[in-house]
């Protein structure tokens, strides 16, 4: 959703209305609970605030379970009809909880920075939970 501005050079210079975009997600996100997810993050530069205009919408959605591969996911979870790409990863529940307890980054970047766009609340303590035994443990 990059909007057109001019400078007195003359040099086009775009941005991306962070708020706009964030609504999208967010309706995406319901569509996405519609579709058997539990929780919905935004991760990555949008979440992080270091976006440009051509910046994608890194998104982390957790089903309750699937028989499908990873990749296999993540058509389902695509929308073209958005004004910003977005990037879905599409975990299992039981893949999360794993992730967490082994203290993978993607699991860091949903709890240190991530913007949580739909949830079922217990789920993200859960998580919360099982990442932070993981860095009690020794190594």
């Amino acid at each position: 959703m990059p909007e057109k501005s001019w400078s007195s050079a003359g040099v086009r210079l775009y941005r991306l209305d962070r708020e706009k975009v964030v609504a999208e997600l967010r309706r995406y996100a319901r569509d996405a609970l519609r579709k058997g997810a539990l929780l919905v993050v935004l991760v990555g530069s949008l979440a992080r605030g270091d976006y440009t205009a051509y910046s994608d919408a890194d998104v982390v959605v957790v089903l309750e379970s699937s028989d499908k591969k990873p990749h296999e996911r993540i058509p389902e979870f695509l929308d073209p009809t958005l004004t910003v790409d977005v990037n879905p990863f599409v975990y299992t529940l039981d893949e999360i909880l794993d992730f967490a307890r082994s203290g993978r980054r993607v699991v860091k970047e949903v709890l240190e920075y991530g913007v949580v766009l739909e949830d079922d609340e217990r789920l993200l303590m859960l998580i919360r939970e099982a990442y932070e035994l993981s860095r009690k443990l020794p190594e």
